[in-house]
């Protein structure tokens, strides 16, 4: 594939959202039809393809993990924690090595255990958020300058991270490194070849249960970085409890899936950029028209079915094609015998 073709076909995956865009603009141009908007709406995207970015590994070797919004909960805070004493690299380094320990204590259950992968991460996912919600008051009750009682304070001289055009080039070089890394490493070259078919990677002597437990501690250092611009952004991280953390992974699982579909077209690096921003001009618009929570619920539920399901839906058109021209050739033998 030439440059150009390249360069059009990158043109005719980002048309998704910009279409996607004109339609909303046409029921509320009042609302979106300004700059401002329009920047809310990339910036809106940046944490959850971040986010996707470290769930594609998983994702792409058969993994489902439910665990990722907790675990990006808890790495906000060691974050913060880690900001309040040791200042920028300190809070880098203590998202970064919660995400890390987190992932290897989900991978490890995962590997010791044998037991399905959204099993393990609704159990781990609970704990966690009982985790988050236990340390954000006992340090409230010890640190105040840090915590107080229901969320963490992020330091504000890493604040800047949330904010454009900081979080964009920040997005731009994490979207460059997960490229490097899912095109050009061992680890994620076999989480695809375990997630098309488990026993052609034993017999090629593949293990699938450490290509799994890679992906997690893989997909971690993007948890966390997404963890540190998340924080930056809000300005703070609250516990989640109840299971809520689990819709924090919706929007990046869906935008996985929606790259996959563009793997034809594009890079999965774009494709899941691309699939983000649908969704964030989607629910933009949503909120702009005003739609009640459980109505937005119900759309964010349906969506991600159809989503989940346009892998299966691909599959069943290319294999009615492939029947089609099968058919089509063997009519053509006797038509063909008929003239000799």
């Amino acid at each position: 594939m030439n440059m150009k073709t390249k360069a059009l076909n990158i043109v005719k995956a980002f048309m998704l959202p910009v279409a996607l865009y004109l339609v909303v603009l046409l029921l509320i141009p009042d609302r979106v039809g300004n700059l401002t908007s329009i920047i809310s709406i990339l910036i809106l995207a940046v944490v959850p393809t971040i986010t996707a970015y470290g769930v594609h590994f998983g994702f792409a070797s058969g993994i489902m993990d439910f665990s990722v919004g907790s675990r990006i909960t808890l790495a906000s805070m060691a974050g913060c924690l880690g900001g309040y004493y040791f200042g920028p690299v300190g809070m880098v380094l203590g998202a970064l090595l919660a995400s890390l320990a987190l992932a290897a204590i989900v991978g490890g259950l995962f590997a010791l255990l044998k037991i399905p992968s959204f099993v393990i991460s609704m159990g781990c996912l609970m704990v966690f958020e009982v985790v988050s919600e236990t340390l954000t008051k006992k340090l409230g009750a010890i640190l105040p300058a840090l915590s107080t009682g229901q969320y963490f304070k992020a330091p504000e001289n890493m604040l800047f991270l949330g904010k454009p055009p900081f979080n964009f080039i920040v997005l731009i070089l994490v979207a460059l490194l997960f490229e490097v890394i899912n095109t050009r490493t061992k680890a994620a070259n076999q989480a695809r070849v375990v997630g098309s078919d488990e026993l052609i990677a034993r017999n090629v002597g593949i293990k699938p249960m450490k290509v799994k437990f890679n992906t997690y501690i893989l997909g971690s250092v993007f948890l966390a970085l997404a963890a540190v611009v998340s924080t930056c952004y809000a300005s703070a991280v609250g516990y989640a409890s109840n299971m809520a953390s689990m819709s924090i992974v919706f929007k990046p699982m869906m935008s996985v899936i929606i790259g996959m579909s563009l793997s034809g077209l594009v890079r999965s690096s774009i494709g899941i950029l691309v699939g983000n921003l649908c969704l964030s001009v989607m629910f933009t618009g949503i909120i702009a028209l005003g739609w009640p929570d459980s109505l937005q619920n119900v759309f964010l539920g349906a969506f991600l079915v159809i989503i989940l399901a346009l892998p299966t839906i691909q599959r069943a058109m290319a294999d009615f094609k492939r029947r089609s021209a099968a058919r089509k050739a063997h009519e053509s033998v006797p038509a063909a015998a008929a003239k000799v």
